[in-house]
């Protein structure tokens, strides 16, 4: 009998522990999703903690970081997120190159976009970044061919006669330096 009392409330309180850890999520990405970075940043460290890692709250987290200006932490939430089992490194790469591009840090947001590349191929956004990032570094002919690959996966996109005059520019920019 005692046997009985003992499982059933350890499941109780496991039941008990999954709802509250959802609820915290919840409020996490209220947070989030109503522009309170700070509060999301503190819940979402806490649902991690709670639940264990999870790679969209390791991305929300690195979101929450990057709009409070912490781009550092941001890369680091990006990453540790793209080390947990069937995260979007697409996704995660992407945005941590964002966060080093907003640090002026562009030789790593170019590494961290040609991640991104390398996880899903067909991740335009990070063509075109790291082709703007490339133009930084004045490796054009680099640059060029990002901007050639996000035309061949966007062919609609909005910002096709923008590039197409960049990638003219580019073709008389001087050779890559050495």
């Amino acid at each position: 009998m005692s046997r009985k009392i003992i499982i059933i409330s350890a499941l109780l309180f496991l039941i008990g522990t999954c709802c509250f850890a959802s609820d915290l999520y919840d409020r996490a990405f209220a947070a989030y999703k109503n522009n309170r970075p700070k509060e999301a940043q503190t819940l979402f460290l806490q649902v991690l903690e709670q639940e264990g890692p999870d790679a969209s709250v390791y991305n929300y987290l690195g979101v929450a970081y990057y709009q409070t200006g912490d781009f550092e932490k941001s890369i680091n939430a990006f990453e540790k997120g793209s080390t947990v089992p069937f995260a979007n490194r697409a996704l995660l790469y992407f945005n941590a190159g964002n966060s080093a591009f907003a640090l002026n840090d562009f030789a790593r947001a170019e590494k961290f976009y040609t991640s991104s590349i390398a996880a899903d191929d067909s991740y335009s956004s990070s063509y075109l970044n790291r082709a703007n990032t490339r133009v930084k570094l004045e490796k054009y002919k680099d640059a060029f061919s990002d901007y050639d690959a996000y035309l061949k996966l966007e062919p609609e996109t909005t910002q096709k006669d923008s590039i197409e005059a960049m990638m003219k520019l580019l073709e008389k920019k001087e050779p890559e330096k050495k």
